[in-house]
């Protein structure tokens, strides 16, 4: 029993590893400049981190958005868990080579950077959901040309969920109930027809009996129904 138990929780160990960053990524964390848009020391320092991952981080907390644009200096590299609509996919172009750059809208209808390690096919307007590291703020003009300052987070493809690959799921369980459907229709259809089949030629041969027995009595049977009909069953035993 214990060395099931041991097991188990190695089990958990490696499949819910979403381990917060360390002293030296808290160190190259330093380099890092809210509210210009460029990437350096700091943001490899937290790819390099989240291509460890793997599980899911659903019971961590969501970031306060209010909070993390007043002091992001106090929330760098922590672990939150984000989720919205995506509504902007881009590459980035080298040196990060790999890279993806997400703008999802929450459901509050606030806007947020998602830095994605590990390149993947992440269509528009899908849900998503992931645990993710704080990076910074920046600071970006929008189409009304007013300048607004979004918090970005770092993340990796493989603790991201997308409704797409949510909607997986629930097509393969609709496959698997209607294959055994199937087999289970086929079976019975099976079953049936040999039984039919058993039964065919011996009601043949009682009905043949009955009416080579009716054809040898039929002149010699007596007045009485009843006694006409032991009398038939008496020749028809003995045609056996």
């Amino acid at each position: 029993m214990l060395l099931e138990t041991l097991i188990l929780l190695s089990c958990l160990v490696t499949t819910l590893d979403l381990s917060p960053i360390g002293e030296d990524t808290k160190i190259r964390l330093h380099t890092v400049q809210d509210g210009v848009d460029n990437r350096g020391e700091g943001f490899a320092a937290l790819l390099q981190h989240v291509t460890t991952w793997e599980g899911a981080g659903s019971s961590l907390n969501p970031p306060d958005t209010a909070m993390l644009l007043s002091e992001p200096e106090l929330f760098r590299g922590s672990i939150f868990f984000v989720s919205g609509v995506v509504e902007l996919v881009e590459t980035l172009p080298a040196p990060w080579d790999g890279v993806q750059e997400l703008f999802i809208r929450d459901e509050t209808g606030q806007l947020f950077g998602l830095y994605v390690s590990i390149q993947t096919s992440i269509p528009l307007h899908k849900s998503l959901q992931t645990p993710a590291l704080f990076y910074k703020t920046i600071s970006m003009k929008g189409r009304d040309d007013q300048m607004r300052v979004y918090p970005t987070f770092v993340t990796s493809s493989h603790v991201m969920i997308t409704s797409a690959k949510q909607q997986l799921m629930p097509s393969a369980f609709l496959a698997i109930v209607l294959f055994a459907f199937v087999v289970f229709v086929f079976y019975w259809v099976v079953k049936l027809t040999r039984r039919k089949r058993q039964l065919g030629p011996r009601r043949i041969v009682q009905t043949q009996d009955v009416l080579l027995a009716a054809n040898e009595t039929a002149g010699e049977l007596p007045e009485n129904p009843s006694e006409a009909l032991g009398v038939m069953y008496d020749h028809s035993e003995g045609a056996k």
